[in-house]
C-alpha cells in the first residue's frame, strides 16, 4: 500500500472501525490496541517524564546505556547524512537517550520526540517503539501508519533490545526522522545495533560473572564450615552446594522452574538484604559491588544457624570456625597442580612437588610485584614522580596492571585522602558535571537532600586515577582540562571551592592516533603525561612465577602451585595479561576445592598457542577465535558476522558440532 492507501485506510478505521485487508499486521493490531487504549488521534505529542522520573531511569538502566553508548555515538557521523536520529528507550518506552542529526533532534521536540517522552502505544498510539514492545519484535512504522495524526509527519523503526541471559526485553532502538526520509533498510540498521548492544552486555555479563568468582574464591576461607550460594545481579545462581540450593527451594516453597532467587532482578539492589533475609531466615549476605554498582552476592548458610529445611537430604558436619577438617572427615585431594598446605604461610613446609618460593621484592609502599628489571625501573620512577606530584600517565594492553601501579603510586606519595579511581569511558555525558563535582541541595528536581559530592571533592587530599582516558568524550576533556587548569570545583548549583589531588590516568589506546583524528585534545595529554610510563605485556615479563605466586596468595593462601602447573602456566601467550592470569588461577582454586578428575587442570590451563606462521589458515583461525571472543561465544554469531558455516568455526574451536 502507498501512502495515499494508508491514509485512507486510517480515516476508514478512525470513522467506522474497519480495517482494510491490505493493511500490514503489525500496523492493523498496533491500531486495534491504541484503540483499546483510547488514545485520541488528535493528540499532538507524546507525554513527557518529569525531570527526577528521567534521572532515576537513566541511572536504573545505566547497564544498558553503557551497552548502547559506541552505536549512539557513531549515530552522530552516519545518521547526520541520512537526517535521521538513533533513540534508546527502556522496557516502557521511556527515551533515555538521543542522538544524530542535531536538526532532527530540535524537530522531535515538537512531538517530544526527546528525553522522557514516553512512546508506548498507550501513550501516543501506534508508533515504532510501541509497536515494537507490543509485539516484542522488530517493526518499522511509516507516516500514515502511525495512529495520532500529528505523528504522522514521521518514520521509524524499532527493534527490543533483549537480556543476553533471559531474554527478557531491557529496552528499545529505534531509528527516527522525518516521514520524507523513509528508508526500508533503517529497520535492518536497527536490528544490527540492537544485535551489537545486546553483544556488548553479554560480554558484560561474563565479566561481572569473573569478578563474582573472584570474590568468592578470595573469601572462601572465611565459610569453609558453611554452605554458600553465589547469585549474579539477575538472581541467576552461579555456584552452590546442593545443600544451600535445596535450603532455598524449601524456604521460599518454590515449585517454578526458575530459582526463587531470579525474584532479586526485580529489585533495587539495596533492597537485597531484606528480601533475602526473607527467602533465607539466619542467612548472611555479603554484597559484591563493582565501580559502585552492584553486581552480585555470596548468600552464606552458617554452620550452626542453617534453616531447618535444611537439614534434609545432603548432611554436612559442623565445625568450629577456628578448626580445619577433623582427621575423620578427608579433606577432598587436591588435583596434581595444586597442594594445599595446612600450616600458616610463615611456617609452612613446602609440599612434595612444589616449585620452591622465590623472596619477593619489598616495597615500602604497596605489595606492587616488580621482579622484572624493567618493571623495576618503571615502579622507581613512579615512585619519584609520586612524592614530587608530578602527573603520570600509565600505558599497557589491558590487564598488564595499571590500575594496581596507580595504586602503588597512591602510596608511595604518602597522601592521606582516598584513591578515586574513575572509568572516564563509562561516564555518561549528560551527567559529566554532577559525577565529577558533585550537586548542590535543590540543583535539580530529585536531587537528593543536602546535595552530593562529586569524584573530584571524594579525591581531595588523594589521589583520583583515571582509567580508559583514550576512550573519553570529547565534553569529559573539556571538563578535565578546566578542572587542571586551576584546581577548583564548582559542584552544579553550588559555590567554587579549592582542591589538592594527586593525578594519576592510564590507557590501553594510542593517543597519538587520537590527537591525529581530533579524537582526543593534545593539550589534555600534555598535562596529564609529565611522567609517561609503560607496563610490559606479561609475556615479555621475567617475573613471571613471583605474580602467579603473589596471586594464588591472595586467592587462596591455602594453595600451592606444582612445578608442572607452572610450566604449563608460562607457556600461554596470556592476551589478557595478569587479568586473564587470575581469573585462571581462581578457577584452579576453586576446582581444586571440590576435587575434580586430573583432567581439569589441562582443561582449565588449555594449550599453549602455537607460533604464528602468517599463513592464510593461521589468519583464519585467528579471525575466527578474534570474533568468536568478541560475541561472547555466539558461534551463530560468529558465523554470520564471518559470512561462514558454524561447523567451519566449531572446526576452528577444537569442537565438534552438536547435531
Amino acid at each position: 500500500m502507498d501512502q495515499r492507501d494508508v491514509r485512507a485506510a486510517w480515516e476508514r478505521f478512525v470513522e467506522r472501525g474497519a480495517l482494510a485487508s491490505e493493511l500490514r499486521s503489525p500496523v492493523a493490531n498496533s491500531w486495534q490496541r491504541s484503540r483499546g487504549h483510547q488514545v485520541a488521534i488528535n493528540r499532538d505529542k507524546a507525554p513527557l517524564a518529569a525531570e527526577a522520573e528521567l534521572f532515576r531511569q537513566r541511572a536504573k538502566h545505566v547497564a544498558l546505556r553503557h551497552a548502547a553508548r559506541n552505536a549512539l555515538e557513531n549515530s552522530r557521523t552516519f545518521l547526520s547524512d541520512a537526517h535521521s536520529i538513533m533513540i534508546l528507550t527502556d522496557p516502557s518506552g521511556l527515551i533515555i537517550d538521543t542522538e544524530g542529526d542535531a536538526r532532527v533532534i530540535d524537530a522531535g521536540r515538537a512531538v517530544h520526540l526527546e528525553h522522557g517522552g514516553r512512546w508506548s502505544e498507550a501513550d501516543i498510539g501506534t508508533n515504532a517503539i510501541g509497536a515494537a514492545m507490543a509485539e516484542a519484535r522488530p517493526v518499522q512504522i511509516h507516516g500514515a501508519e502511525h495512529f495520532c495524526a500529528e505523528v504522522q509527519r514521521w518514520t521509524c523503526a524499532a527493534v527490543p533490545v533483549r537480556d543476553p541471559v533471559d531474554g527478557e526485553v531491557l529496552g528499545i532502538v529505534d531509528i527516527s526522522g522525518p516521514a520524507t526520509t523513509f528508508n526500508p533498510h533503517s529497520l535492518a540498521l536497527a536490528v544490527c545495533v540492537g544485535q551489537q548492544v545486546e553483544s556488548v552486555l553479554a560480554r558484560a555479563i561474563k565479566e561481572n560473572h569473573e569478578r563474582l568468582l573472584q570474590h568468592y574464591v578470595a573469601k572462601r576461607a572465611l565459610w569453609t564450615t558453611d554452605d554458600c550460594l553465589l547469585i549474579d545481579r539477575r538472581g541467576t545462581i552461579l555456584h552452590g552446594s546442593e545443600l544451600a540450593r535445596r535450603a532455598i527451594r524449601d524456604n521460599a516453597r518454590s515449585d517454578g522452574h526458575d530459582p526463587p532467587t531470579r525474584i532479586l532482578k526485580r529489585l533495587d539492589f539495596a533492597e537485597w538484604p531484606a528480601k533475602l533475609k526473607e527467602l533465607i531466615p539466619g542467612a548472611s549476605v555479603d554484597l559484591v559491588a563493582h565501580d559502585d554498582t552492584g553486581i552480585g552476592a555470596v548468600i552464606v548458610l552458617h554452620a550452626r544457624r542453617r534453616p531447618a529445611g535444611s537439614e534434609r537430604g545432603l548432611q554436612k558436619q559442623d565445625q568450629p570456625d577456628n578448626r580445619r577438617m577433623s582427621s575423620g572427615t578427608p579433606r577432598p585431594a587436591p588435583p596434581p597442580g595444586l597442594r594445599f598446605c595446612e600450616e600458616p604461610a610463615a611456617k609452612r613446609p613446602l609440599c612434595a612437588d612444589a616449585a620452591p618460593r622465590r623472596a619477593r621484592p619489598s616495597s615500602p609502599a604497596t605489595s606492587f610485584v616488580a621482579a622484572d628489571p624493567i618493571v623495576q625501573a618503571v615502579v622507581r620512577r613512579v615512585e619519584v614522580a609520586a612524592a614530587r606530584q608530578m602527573p603520570i600517565l600509565i600505558r599497557g594492553e589491558t590487564g598488564t596492571g595499571k590500575e594496581q601501579l596507580a595504586r602503588h603510586a597512591h602510596a608511595a606519595s604518602g597522601r592521606k585522602g582516598a584513591f578515586v579511581p574513575v572509568n572516564c569511558a563509562a561516564l555518561p555525558e549528560s551527567l559529566i558535571e554532577a559525577e565529577l563535582f558533585g550537586y548542590a541541595e535543590g540543583a535539580f528536581t530529585g536531587a537528593r537532600r543536602g546535595g552530593a559530592p562529586g569524584l573530584v571533592q571524594e579525591a581531595d587530599g588523594g589521589t583520583l586515577f583515571l582509567d580508559e582516558i583514550g576512550d573519553m568524550p570529547v565534553a569529559l576533556q573539556a571538563v578535565l582540562l578546566r578542572l587542571i587548569d586551576d584546581w577548583t570545583v564548582r559542584p552544579v548549583g553550588g559555590a567554587r571551592s579549592r582542591v589538592d589531588i594527586f593525578l594519576v590516568s592510564a590507557t590501553n589506546a594510542g593517543l597519538e592516533d587520537a590527537v591525529a583524528q581530533g579524537r582526543f585534545r593534545s593539550d589534555l595529554l600534555y598535562r596529564l603525561n609529565t611522567l609517561e610510563v609503560t607496563l610490559p605485556r606479561l609475556r615479555d615479563r621475567t617475573d613471571f612465577e613471583s605474580i602467579v605466586r603473589r596471586l594464588i596468595d591472595d586467592i587462596d593462601p591455602g594453595c600451592e602451585i606444582a612445578a608442572p602447573t607452572m610450566a604449563a602456566l608460562a607457556a600461554r601467550a596470556w592476551p589478557g595479561n595478569i587479568r586473564e592470569l587470575r581469573n585462571i588461577l581462581a578457577r584452579l582454586a576453586l576446582a581444586g576445592g571440590d576435587g575434580p578428575e586430573t583432567s581439569v587442570i589441562a582443561d582449565l590451563i588449555g594449550q599453549a598457542p602455537p607460533a604464528k606462521s602468517g599463513s592464510l589458515q593461521d589468519m583464519q583461525l585467528a579471525s575466527i577465535l578474534a570474533v568468536h571472543a568478541e560475541t561472547a561465544g555466539n558461534v551463530s554469531e560468529t558465523a554470520r558476522r564471518l559470512g561462514v558455516s558454524r561447523n567451519t568455526v566449531y572446526r576452528a574451536l577444537g569442537q565438534t558440532a552438536p547435531r
